[in-house]
């Protein structure tokens, strides 16, 4: 992960103080205050599950999906997902939580279960979906539990069952790179439960790209190797998702675990050569810097003007931000306006170079 350059997602620079520049089409924002240091670019991200879905269909609801639960304190969840048919959306039925019951798998012998909550009740939660919620009323560890419908639904129709164990010992944990560079076909991945050794076989692994697209994938040696290069750059439409499955066993119990991790795909799309600042008098100056793009587009730089006080200490003088339209090779100029004098030499600090129109900040090392 670690590149001259670090790359994440940002949103747009939005502001009502900016001023357009028409000789240089461009618009320049000068901040009321110097701006800090920017942030440290995200590297990975973690997270920690103790929860796994799946999706069904109406179908295998009516005949029975197995669900795996190993503690008292959970939540089953049942949603219907819309689904796109020759460009038309298709909703299933909603879900009525008095035809749904629990059998073991193999004796067919109705286990207990409790109702918790109808589609209006999971709505005033905050689940907007026709969602109904529902728990086991025993565990033992012994047998299979399928959960059963009775209502009649369309065969085809999907639906999504959620199992949360809150507060479970049997936390699955992730961390992935967050970037992925260009061409590559291989993304990071840590993943662990508690002392459970998770092995290649026990991890299933789907890849969804910011337009829709599903794309192969699969588990090798802390690795998600993809099928198929990735095509989509940056995050003007949203990021890459990958979504792993983990299902092991833990204390003789199956346990099953979902997690999706969020990854920019990018590669630097800008580039600067040595900026040029000049004194314009009365506490005025103007920061040239060239600058060469890879895809034409709207980008932004954002730097910091330091000069020298008279006993010698770099002080910063103010904070400009410029964004242009750049094809190719182009220069930004960067106006300042400060509220005290210095003396050369000048230079830019904490500078960023922003891919507007693909979503992806630069900071040049």
């Amino acid at each position: 992960m670690k590149k001259l350059t670090t790359v994440y997602a940002l949103a747009l620079l939005t502001s009502t103080s900016a001023m357009a520049n028409t000789d240089n089409r461009q618009t320049v924002y000068q901040f009321p205050q110097i701006q800090a240091t920017p942030a440290t670019p995200l590297q990975s991200l973690e997270k920690t599950s103790v929860e796994y879905w799946q999706q069904v269909s109406g179908k295998e609801l009516k005949q029975g999906v197995p669900v795996f639960v190993n503690q008292a304190d959970h939540l089953i969840r049942v949603a219907p997902k819309a689904r796109f048919e020759n460009g038309e959306v298709i909703k299933p039925y909603d879900l009525q939580l008095d035809k749904f019951s629990v059998r073991d798998a193999q004796s067919q012998r109705a286990l207990p279960m409790q109702a918790i909550a109808a589609r209006e009740q999971m709505q005033q939660a905050g689940f907007n979906d026709g969602s109904v919620g529902l728990k086991l009323g025993q565990i033992n560890g012994k047998g299979q539990p399928m959960l059963h419908t009775t209502q009649a639904l369309n065969d085809q129709d999907i639906y999504l069952v959620h199992v949360i164990e809150k507060g479970s010992s049997n936390a699955l944990k992730a961390r992935t790179q967050f970037t992925l560079a260009e061409h590559q076909q291989r993304l990071g991945v840590e993943l662990n439960m508690g002392q459970t050794k998770l092995q290649d076989k026990n991890v299933q692994l789907k890849l969804h790209s910011p337009t829709g697209e599903q794309i192969g994938a699969r588990y090798q040696g802390g690795e998600a190797i993809f099928d198929q290069p990735l095509t989509y750059l940056g995050a003007a439409n949203g990021y890459y998702e990958l979504e792993a499955s983990i299902d092991t066993q833990v204390n003789g119990q199956k346990v099953k675990r979902s997690v999706k991790m969020p990854f920019v795909h990018s590669m630097q799309t800008i580039s600067m050569s040595d900026a040029k600042v000049k004194a314009l008098g009365g506490n005025q100056y103007q920061a040239s810097v060239p600058v060469e793009v890879t895809d034409s587009g709207r980008y932004a730089i954002r730097a910091t003007l330091t000069g020298r006080a008279d006993n010698g200490e770099r002080i910063r003088l103010a904070t400009v931000e410029v964004a242009k339209e750049l094809n190719g090779n182009g220069q930004f100029f960067m106006p300042f306006s400060a509220t005290q004098s210095a003396n050369a030499p000048y230079r830019l600090v904490d500078i960023e170079l922003t891919d507007q129109t693909r979503m992806l900040k630069f900071t040049p090392q």
